[in-house]
């Protein structure tokens, strides 16, 4: 596991598993940064929030209903970590991204028989559904990076 927490951010796009790394300037102790990662599970509504030494575990069930936000229907990406190296201090963000690549790749299928029964065009529906599954991936993998910058924002404040 300690090989895997040594990549930055270079982990293939495609890949199941994302990891990104984050300096924390600030001064805090691995006791600040577990509360914040917490926290931060708390906020996105995350039901099972395990807490080991230096690491936070959420994992949430695959498919949620929650029509108080803007979709319903929220697909959880498994098991995400946690990973405080108080030494380096240096935190570690771990997502298991199988399920929402499964997801992305079911869409874009969704769509390519969509447009193979109104269009008929070989390349727009090959082409189209590609797109579109790059594009979710895309915006999958940013949202994920987001959350490791919302969480390094708060800790370096101050």
């Amino acid at each position: 596991m300690k090989e895997q927490l040594k990549i930055k951010n270079k982990i293939c796009m495609f890949s199941f598993n994302y990891t990104f790394e984050r300096k924390i300037t600030a001064n805090k102790t691995s006791k600040n940064v577990m509360d914040a990662a917490r926290d931060l599970f708390k906020e996105r509504e995350i039901n099972d929030i395990n807490i080991q030494d230096n690491m936070v575990i959420g994992k949430d069930s695959l498919f949620k209903l929650d029509f108080s936000n803007r979709s319903p229907l929220v697909l959880s990406p498994g098991k995400e970590y946690f990973i405080y190296n108080e030494s380096t201090r240096t935190l570690t963000y771990k997502i298991e991204a199988f399920y929402p690549l499964l997801f992305n790749l079911i869409y874009a299928f969704i769509l390519f028989l969509i447009l193979h029964f109104l269009v008929g065009h070989r390349i727009i529906e090959m082409v189209i559904p590609s797109l579109f599954f790059i594009l979710l991936s895309i915006v999958s993998y940013l949202q994920y990076q987001m959350v490791i910058n919302k969480i390094t924002g708060k800790l370096n404040e101050n």
